[in-house]
């Protein structure tokens, strides 16, 4: 069952996460406008972590150097009034991703979707709490390979325009599964945990949900 985690607060400009229910296969429904228009369409966006990406199981921590949202294919946001499916993310790409049995390649089938459950007011600078639907990853090497699906908590901040992806607790929330090899470094059924910082960016202006 999946802890989420709500914004707390809104009202005072400060975020609080607290656990709640089970995660559902859905969101919250926003207008989201982008540089200033909630007219129904579909914003191309690129994004590129600030910082290292951290992954962990049980027994084992290790990391990326980066990830990135390329251009193309067009990753989108979704503007108008209703909106669920805020970010579609259509590619991601790591790189330096190392554990002790050395550099791993990794592929991630797509798309991953941000959806938003706290509230959100207009033109504010809120911290909107939800979750990415669809993470899917493999990593793998001559020695290793195993992949990691399932719903990861997430939040999208107006102010810094930045999408964090922050699975954490092992609540199993992330699975791994179809491991090959790794000499036991990795176990089908172990939980997963990732953090990771995008600022996100749109051609199109900022983007705000209400």
């Amino acid at each position: 069952m999946r802890l989420q985690k709500t914004l707390a607060a809104v009202a005072l400009g400060t975020a609080s996460f607290a656990a709640a229910g089970p995660a559902l296969a859905s969101g919250s429904a926003y207008t989201v406008a982008v540089g200033g228009s909630s007219a129904t369409a579909a914003h191309p966006f690129t994004a590129a972590t600030t910082g290292a990406v951290a992954w962990s199981t049980p027994t084992l921590s290790f990391g990326c150097s980066g990830a990135s949202v390329p251009a193309s294919p067009p990753s989108t946001v979704s503007s108008g009034a209703g909106v669920t499916d805020v970010l579609t993310v259509n590619e991601v790409s790591f790189t330096g991703c190392t554990v002790p049995l050395g550099a791993l390649s990794v592929s991630a089938p797509t798309p991953w979707r941000f959806h938003g459950s706290s509230p959100s007011a207009p033109g504010s600078a809120d911290v909107v709490a939800g979750h990415v639907e669809g993470f899917s990853a493999t990593w793998s090497n001559a020695a290793c390979r195993f992949t990691v699906t399932g719903t990861a908590d997430a939040s999208f901040d107006e102010t810094t325009q930045r999408l964090v992806i922050d699975e954490s607790g092992l609540t199993g929330d992330l699975v791994v599964s179809g491991v090959v090899g790794c000499l036991s470094q990795f176990q089908n059924g172990q939980p997963f945990d990732v953090k990771a910082y995008f600022a996100v960016s749109s051609p199109d202006g900022v983007i705000d949900l209400s």
